[in-house]
């Protein structure tokens, strides 16, 4: 991608970002995750070191934010069970890096799917409900 076109799809991701909803970011949070992920084990599969924990931090820092936003005040059982397996993916997410094992990357990606798929399940009508 030449300099003029990441910047302008940079440029294009803030702006979507600004005016998405709060499910809308969510989901964008999801699908940005799993795709740094995905590359992070392509960068393993090439020994690209650096760019690989590049992308392993950034997956951290977006496991952090989606953490950040539970409603624990109204979710319940659920809130504590999904902040235990945001917890337990940064911990493969760090283990991943340091051993350079693209097999913990894949369980990472196994458990976080279930989670992304059901996010973009939520019908249309109760979207709007999402709020941070």
């Amino acid at each position: 991608m030449t300099h003029i076109s990441l910047k302008k799809y940079k440029q294009t991701t803030v702006s979507a970002a600004k005016d998405a909803s709060p499910y809308k970011l969510v989901s964008m949070l999801f699908q940005e995750l799993l795709g740094n992920i995905a590359s992070a084990k392509g960068e393993i599969e090439q020994g690209n070191v650096a760019k690989k924990g590049e992308l392993i931090s950034k997956s951290l820092t977006i496991i952090s934010v989606l953490e950040g936003s539970i409603d624990f005040e109204n979710g319940g059982e659920i809130s504590n069970n999904l902040a235990a397996l945001y917890n337990y993916c940064s911990e493969l997410l760090l283990d991943a890096n340091i051993k350079n094992d693209t097999a913990i990357l894949d369980e990472v990606i196994q458990i976080l799917l279930p989670i992304k798929n059901s996010w973009d399940a939520i019908p249309t009508e109760n979207q709007d409900a999402v709020s941070f």
